[in-house]
């Protein structure tokens, strides 16, 4: 009798171990990155100054860069002028930054001075 109460508390706990688990992995959220690509600059030194306005910006957000200009190496096909990667806790809280009034205002400046090419992408649940 004591050997099938241990083994049936034994076999509810790992039940709700699993189930738990399985919980909390639900709820972290997927990180989210904001990928620009500079596909054609117009006027270099105007759209360096036009972008200094976008890191103020970020903080609110909980945004951080992953990657601002640097080196590209092409793999496949031709790579663009500049690239810079944003990261975010979530789709949503990139999103909620991508159309605040000052991330608007300093996109549509820099679009101004070069054509840019942008997008979001979901990144796996740590």
């Amino acid at each position: 009798m004591a050997a099938q109460i241990t083994r049936t508390l034994a076999i509810s706990f790992v039940f709700c171990c699993t189930v738990f688990g399985g919980l909390h992995a639900q709820t972290k959220a997927t990180p989210a990155f904001w990928i620009t690509e500079t596909l054609e600059v117009f006027d270099q030194a105007a759209l360096l100054t036009a972008i200094k306005a976008v890191p103020p910006t970020l903080q609110p957000f909980g945004g951080h860069y992953i990657a601002l200009g640097g080196n590209i190496a092409a793999g496949e096909g031709s790579p663009p002028r500049r690239i810079t990667i944003i990261a975010f806790d979530s789709l949503e809280k990139a999103q909620q930054w991508f159309n605040s009034r000052a991330t608007i205002a300093a996109r549509t400046e820099a679009q101004k001075y070069a054509k840019i090419r942008s997008y979001f992408v979901e990144g796996v649940a740590k």
